[in-house]
């Protein structure tokens, strides 16, 4: 796909629900007795896995017009000595949730994926939950396929979550819901809390403090729900730094997840140079509003490991910002993103290169010196990973001869429309 240059943007911007919020509620149905009634559940092909997985799991799935009801009245038992495959194909939130979800439901399972999720550690959910006395391993190497034989007599741990990942700490919790106990996970570096916020308005009573997230089992989860589910800030991210990369440019971005998590990216394009306007319409169980951006020259800036946990799906993105903005930047302690659909360190750097971009990769991150202009064309290889391909169109949209986008069609993992929005808003 070739992606030509834009001369700016000037567009208001409503998107699909957020990802991460989809995710759990979808997942969490499991363990509610009664129903969901969601809206703006985003169509992104991870989150239809969630889907499938939990009705095959015995979830009464309902669409009436452009909301989603889920029932769990009361889900069958799995056959016992029979396993039930759970293909999760590319979504580590699906895996690592229904791990902890799982661990505690009667019945024998193994959750699978596909080639690149079979890549991707998983040691890092099996071991906490086992250490709560769950039947669960899953290989040598510590990646899928995870087995697990669901139990009710979970006990309560204490956990450090020191990759500051919050899908291990939603597994643990998750499971912590059928311990008996209290179950506390501690955070150096604090991961977002979409579960915490969501588990806390289905009734459940979580603690968070000085780093410690707590819940006392066993809990029931029981009643029928609401939910709108706020625009995805992540995707909205791409939009935004494009519009902050072009003088004069305007992007308002409505109804959009403001959880203070998930924001930080934000905070790095205000301390680029970016005019950044964040106005909080509504804050119940999840803060959302406007973002408006205004576009104007940019420098360089650093990112330390600190603020790695709330900034790691946006890395990609900021990376084009760096690549245009005057100066040096550099990004540390990221070494997470080597695990992700792809090794976004490695395949970032490469991809760059290509177009003349004065980048270099690090055990743990990345270095980008700026310039104003990027005239090289080239073939950019996202590695069938969402973001990478995202960040590469912004790219293109900023380069002086465009960029030529190979495998566009990942962006169906998170995004399914989002060449057709990007394509409605670039004038020129």
């Amino acid at each position: 796909m070739l992606i030509n240059p834009a001369k700016g943007f000037d567009a208001s911007l409503h998107l699909p629900g957020d990802k991460s919020i989809a995710h759990r509620l979808v997942l969490i149905s499991l363990l509610l007795k009664g129903s969901l009634d969601i809206s703006n559940l985003p169509e992104g092909s991870d989150v239809l896995t969630s889907l499938s997985l939990v009705e095959k799991l015995g979830i009464k799935v309902t669409r009436k017009s452009d909301r989603l009801l889920l029932s769990n009245a009361d889900l069958a038992p799995v056959q016992e000595n029979q396993f039930c495959e759970l293909d999760c194909m590319n979504s580590g939130t699906s895996a690592r949730l229904l791990a902890g979800i799982l661990a505690a439901k009667p019945g024998s399972y193994v959750i699978t994926g596909d080639e690149s999720l079979r890549r991707r550690p998983m040691l890092r959910v099996v071991t906490p939950l086992a250490s709560m006395g769950a039947e669960i391993s899953c290989t040598s190497d510590g990646t899928l396929p995870i087995l697990i034989s669901g139990k009710k007599n979970l006990h309560a741990i204490q956990y450090n979550n020191q990759v500051g990942s919050a899908q291990i700490k939603s597994a643990v919790l998750l499971a912590g819901l059928s311990a008996s106990g209290i179950t506390q996970v501690q955070e150096t570096r604090s991961s977002r809390d979409h579960t915490e916020r969501l588990l806390k308005k289905l009734g459940a009573e979580i603690n968070v403090s000085d780093g410690r997230t707590s819940i006392e089992g066993p809990v029931s989860l029981q009643g029928s729900y609401s939910f709108s589910i706020p625009g995805d800030i992540s995707s909205a991210a791409f939009f935004l730094v494009a519009a902050a990369l072009f003088p004069g440019s305007r992007l308002e971005v409505i109804d959009v997840c403001l959880n203070p998590g998930r924001i930080k990216f934000l905070e790095v394009l205000r301390r680029m140079g970016a005019a950044v306007e964040i106005k909080v319409s509504e804050n119940d169980w999840e803060p959302r509003g406007t973002v408006t951006i205004k576009g104007g020259p940019l420098k360089g800036t650093n990112i330390g490991a600190e603020e790695i946990p709330a900034l790691v799906d946006e890395l990609p993105v900021l990376a084009v910002a760096m690549a245009f903005a005057q100066g040096n930047s550099r990004v540390t302690g990221a070494s997470e993103l080597r695990h992700k659909e792809s090794d976004r360190i490695a395949n970032l750097v490469s991809q760059f290169r290509k177009t003349g971009i004065s980048c270099q990769e690090h055990t743990d991150g990345f270095s980008i010196t700026g310039s104003d202009e990027i005239l090289v064309q080239a073939e950019l290889d996202p590695n069938n990973d969402h973001r990478l391909a995202m960040a590469f169109a912004i790219l293109a949209c900023r380069s002086t001869n465009g960029q030529i986008l190979k495998n566009p069609d990942c962006v169906k993992i998170s995004f399914p429309d989002f060449f057709t929005r990007l394509k409605s808003f670039i004038h020129g």
